[in-house]
């Protein structure tokens, strides 16, 4: 479904086609609620994410778009599930929910659209439950986690439309379990993730980066091994030995702090890459990139490369001057067109790939790091996203979709 992604306003490509962003964009308000009425007259108040209009240049746009003239649809109630990392996880979780906030503001979805956060994994299904028992007639589940419940569910409630952020369904054997009421939203995350591995072998300055994951789950373990594929493809063309700490592209393994919330266990492991003299890190997992911008703010090491939302602007402000790029998914945009579609009677079930062709995922600009990276490096930068995108370089290594 790769040629399906229509493009509505919203292009990720590197800093210098972004330079209108930061006009578009608000700073931090991670403390906004959001009550929405629930059905039945009960209200439901939940903590929103402060990023919605301030993720990528995709979310940023959507969200201010006002509906199609002629749509003559009737809204779909749409309800999200987060993982545990929470809705305000400045990463896939707040872009999700983004673009239901979109999906609302355009007239896709009903205002009294909700989501439901989750603290243990025992939530999914009491969550899932509640938003079928309120009418949600649209579910949109956030996570690799949420693989199982996600099926289980779709399989039961054949008139809701799920759709699943970040995961192709499987059944036991492993094999993509294609339903007809679920869209899986999958990116080739790899694919930016390289030209971000060879972005910072071009800017370290200690000749040694690194990574670290919250767990070894597809999802997370695509960035690093795109990150580190791209340093590798550096030495090769500058005939350098720059060395990537937490991730073996042939072991398929690496550093993971085994969890998306402990924050002080992710400063440690940043603490340790930077002591093995990394100076240019990306965490992936949400938050758990926070830890690593506070050892940056403190002295230790040079940069960070974000995941999924633009952290420049997703993070709170004071981190600003740690982040070297983000390598980006159009999270919220397609998920907004999931809804638009379902409104619409024109959506259709199956894996959904976002990739550097159709612009679903890209670098973000370098924002305070925009002096540092040479102007000849820039050019190489987007070159070699134009080469990724057209196949005469391989950057995707991992299978996503089916």
């Amino acid at each position: 479904m790769r040629s399906g992604l229509k493009k509505r306003g919203f292009i990720l490509v590197l800093m210098l086609a972004l330079a209108l962003v930061a006009a578009a964009c608000s700073s931090d308000s991670s403390d906004d609620t959001t009550t929405t009425a629930a059905s039945g007259g009960e209200e439901t108040t939940t903590t929103a994410a402060g990023t919605d209009e301030t993720t990528t240049t995709a979310a940023a746009e959507t969200t201010t778009t006002a509906a199609p003239a002629g749509f003559e649809g009737d809204p779909i109630k749409t309800c999200l599930v987060t993982d545990l990392a929470g809705v305000d996880d400045r990463s896939f979780n707040a872009s999700a929910w983004a673009g239901v906030e979109a999906a609302v503001e355009q007239g896709f979805a009903t205002e009294d659209s909700f989501f439901l956060e989750s603290t243990d994994a025992s939530d999914w299904q009491p969550n899932i439950d509640q938003m079928l028992q309120q009418d949600c007639l649209h579910i949109v589940t956030v996570g690799f986690a949420l693989g199982e419940v996600t099926a289980i569910n779709a399989a039961a409630n054949p008139d809701v439309t799920f759709t699943m952020v970040d995961n192709v369904l499987t059944d036991e054997n492993f094999a993509p379990l294609a339903l007809p009421n679920v869209r899986e939203l999958v990116y080739q995350t790899d694919q930016a993730a390289f030209a971000a591995g060879y972005l910072a072998a071009g800017v370290t300055q200690t000749g040694t980066v690194c990574t670290y994951g919250g767990a070894n789950f597809p999802t997370v373990a695509i960035f690093m091994d795109g990150f580190t594929r791209g340093v590798g493809h550096y030495n090769e063309v500058k005939g350098t030995e720059v060395n990537v700490i937490g991730w073996d592209v042939d072991a398929e393994d690496g550093q993971f702090t085994g969890s998306f919330t402990d924050l002080a266990l992710a400063r440690t492991t940043a603490d340790s890459q930077f002591e093995e003299g990394c100076d240019i890190t990306i965490p992936v997992g949400g938050a758990i990139n926070l830890p690593a911008g506070d050892a940056i703010l403190e002295g230790i090491g040079l940069a960070v490369v974000g995941v999924d939302q633009d952290a420049y602007f997703a993070a709170p402000e004071k981190y600003q001057a740690v982040w070297l790029t983000t390598v980006l998914k159009a999270i919220g945009p397609l998920t907004t067109l999931s809804i638009q579609e379902d409104a619409e009677g024109t959506w259709q079930a199956g894996a959904f790939l976002g990739d550097l062709a159709n612009d679903g995922v890209g670098l973000a600009e370098f924002h305070d790091f925009d002096a540092t990276v040479p102007g000849e490096l820039k050019a190489e930068i987007i070159q070699l996203l134009e080469d990724i995108k057209d196949g005469t370089i391989k950057a995707d290594f991992t299978a996503v979709g089916y």
